[in-house]
Formats: C-alpha cells, sequence, structure tokens
C-alpha cells in the first residue's frame, strides 16, 4: 500500500480480507496491510452490524479516507486456481492459467504494480496488433443447473492512446478437464462486458451469474479486445457456487 495519497476527485478501490470489526470501524487486510476503515450500513437500517472478521470486502478510497462498500458474498469458497496471480514471478505468464487468441497476437504476463486490488500482482494482456485474446482459468467442476457467481476487476493500459479496449467475462464449458479451447462442450456464455474500459487505476468491476449448461468442466475466460499498443489489467477473479 503506498503511503503518498493522491489528491481532488481520484479514488482507487481494493479488496481486503477483515481482521476485526466494531460497530464503527473496520480493520482490514489488504495485500499484506491492515488499514483501517469506516463502513457503509443500509440508509433505512436502523441497526449497525459490522462484518464478521474473515469476511471478503470491497473498498474505495478517496484521497486520504478509506471505506467499506460491502460484503463480497458467494456460498462456496472461491475455485479459481491463483484468481490475483500471484503464484507467479513478474514478467511471465500466469500459473494456473492458459491462453488463446482468437484473432491477432496478445500476450498475457504477470505485472507487479502497487496499485493491485488483491496482493502486488495483476495480469496484464498487451498486443502491438489488433487482436481479441482469452485468458482462461484451470477447469472447475460443474452440474447442469447449477448457478455460478463470477466476477473480477479490469482496466485499461494505453500509454496515452484512445481507450478503446473492450472487455468480457466469459464462462466456457468441457466435457474433459484436460480439453482445451476451442474443444468446448457448449456455446461460450459471456456473463458481462465493460466496453472501452477506462486507464487504471481505479479498476471496473465486470460480474454476473450463470448457469452451467453442461455436466462437466467449467473455465473462466477473461476476454481482451484490442486495438494495435492496447493493454487491459486483470485482477482478482472469482468463481463461487451460488
Amino acid at each position: 500500500m503506498s503511503s503518498t495519497f493522491p489528491s481532488g476527485t481520484y479514488t482507487e478501490s481494493r479488496i481486503g480480507i477483515v481482521s476485526a470489526a466494531t460497530p464503527n470501524t473496520l480493520f482490514v487486510d489488504v495485500g499484506g496491510t491492515v488499514i483501517e476503515v469506516a463502513f457503509v450500513i443500509p440508509f433505512m437500517s436502523g441497526t449497525v452490524v459490522a462484518p464478521a472478521p474473515g469476511s471478503i470486502v470491497q473498498l474505495v478510497r478517496q484521497d486520504a479516507s478509506w471505506v467499506a462498500l460491502g460484503k463480497i458474498v458467494g456460498r462456496a469458497s472461491n475455485s479459481i486456481v491463483n484468481p490475483s496471480f500471484e503464484d507467479s514471478p513478474s514478467g511471465i505468464p500466469p500459473v494456473g492459467w492458459v491462453q488463446y487468441n482468437i484473432s491477432g497476437g496478445s500476450t498475457a504476463l504477470v505485472l507487479n504494480t502497487s496499485d493491485a486490488l488483491g496482493g502486488s500482482q495483476v495480469v496484464r494482456v498487451a498486443s502491438e496488433v489488433s487482436s481479441v485474446h482469452y485468458l482462461y482459468s484451470s477447469p472447475i467442476l460443474v452440474t447442469s443447473g447449477q448457478i455460478w457467481s463470477l466476477s473480477a476487476f479490469v482496466g485499461g493500459d494505453y500509454v496515452g492512446g484512445p481507450a478503446t479496449a473492450d472487455s468480457a467475462l466469459v464462462a466456457l464449458w468441457f466435457a474433459s478437464d484436460t480439453d482445451l479451447y476451442p474443444t468446448t462442450s457448449s456455446a461460450d456464455i459471456v456473463v458481462d462486458t465493460v466496453s472501452a474500459v477506462p486507464q487504471y487505476p481505479p479498476f471496473q468491476s465486470i460480474a454476473g451469474n450463470v448457469t452451467a449448461p453442461v455436466t462437466g468442466f467449467m473455465r473462466v475466460a477473461l476476454r481482451s479486445t484490442l486495438a494495435a499498443t492496447q493493454a487491459l489489467v486483470w485482477d482478482v477473479v472469482v468463481a463461487r457456487l451460488v
């Protein structure tokens, strides 16, 4: 966590885990640093109930003030392997993830940055030519009819160019845990999109629910649609059984 706070209208978003809570304040572990934050309650609520220790919460910062907006919920734990790209050294492709270029020739590499939401690393998908790129997760066992909550955070990295890159969160379906894209067992399902992704920070949230159409395996794909020299930065990918 940086000790230098931007001024003016700058905002930042982070994900953290509650380490202690009182009716008036929270202590949240963000990437190994515990910070004290305020938290939001519903306008119509007359009772203050702080989230329990261990809760995963979404934070925003305006100048030097941090506020927890709410809990990130889901019945099951996160099924994504290496969800915040912390298991790989900076500068190489992320462990537990597979790349596929639908068109063009993008490359996904781990990047160390103080702007990371979960830990200290993100993955940066960049291309020198126009491209459409999938970065997709390790297989997750699913049963037909199950509802899964998927989410991620994405930001643009344009080096001064126009902010026109598009992002999508996509569920891919496979008959076997060894099958790789495009050998799928059902049509890809686009869960959510962010068009013309703004320059980061802050990151943009991309999220939604999907119902498994097959019994087999799901892989969660981060789709980056880039013009030449553009990049998208991704972090904190989550798949939870609802």
